[in-house]
């Protein structure tokens, strides 16, 4: 069932991408990279994270007041520290929602915030719960299609439950990323 919804929610993605094709410019790709820390996973004991990796792909749709709304499929990842082997991850998929600031200006800073499901795997054993996500960042046109962007970015799920032993865990899964992406528009 786990996988079933997070394979529907890349499907939506890429009947997205596929149904705003070139007839409205105001569609978009994004492609993100970088560095997760900080993270934890509520356990007995808990389990911290050593510095790991994030990526995720979105499509969105820009609005004329400065607003932004995408799908997007996030997996992050980082070894545990400690006494605990291992690692843990989260695969999410999310509906974001954003506010630019300064459009039409060199430098554009953002925030936003998501809401959706993530699986957060841990020593073999994983669990589905809500996901929520705050972002802010900057970003840089530099042309009429392609934009960079910087990114914060804390992840959260919440109330995942599984395993049996020392490899249960029960609680809540957190994680801090910054990471570097590229959006790009579908249509001019």
């Amino acid at each position: 069932m786990k996988s079933l919804t997070l394979a529907a929610v890349a499907a939506a993605t890429t009947f997205a991408a596929g149904a705003a094709s070139a007839q409205d410019a105001n569609w978009y790709v994004q492609g993100n990279a970088g560095a997760s820390f900080e993270s934890r996973l509520d356990a007995t004991p808990d389990r911290k994270g050593d510095t790991g990796w994030a990526v995720s792909g979105a499509v969105g749709r820009e609005f004329g007041n400065n607003f932004r709304a995408e799908t997007e499929l996030a997996y992050l990842s980082a070894d545990n520290k400690g006494a605990t082997p291992g690692k843990t991850s989260a695969l999410g998929g999310f509906v974001n929602g954003y506010y630019d600031f300064n459009r039409g200006g060199q430098f554009q800073p953002f925030v936003g915030a998501g809401v959706g499901l993530a699986q957060v795997k841990s020593r073999g054993d994983d669990d589905t719960g809500f996901a929520y996500q705050f972002k802010a960042g900057v970003a840089h046109p530099f042309n009429d299609r392609l934009t960079g962007e910087v990114a914060y970015r804390y992840l959260a799920v919440t109330d995942v439950k599984a395993g049996a032993g020392p490899s249960r865990f029960d609680g809540d899964y957190h994680t801090n990323a910054v990471t570097v992406g590229f959006r790009y528009k579908l249509g001019l």
